[in-house]
């Protein structure tokens, strides 16, 4: 792991490696592969299906990871 050179808010932190993870799940979707990314309910919300959400935050980790090794962090939240 490098130096810690940023550390974002918990907020920012959170929003930077989800649009990360929502972005191949994106790409996914236009090399139109056999999984059904997108769901809608019966109140016309739109939501991951079982097997994109499995994919979503197996991606966030993966991208936590390559955040901490570049020294990007979450700050610490006071107990």
């Amino acid at each position: 792991m490098s130096e810690v050179r940023l550390v974002l808010s918990s907020e920012d932190y959170v929003t930077l490696y989800s649009q990360l993870a929502d972005r191949r799940l994106k790409a996914l979707d236009i090399v139109s592969l056999d999984g059904v990314i997108y769901v809608e309910d019966a109140q016309g919300n739109t939501s991951y299906s079982d097997w994109a959400q499995d994919e979503f935050d197996d991606e966030c980790g993966i991208i936590e990871d390559i955040l901490a090794n570049m020294g990007i962090v979450q700050e610490e939240l006071e107990a």
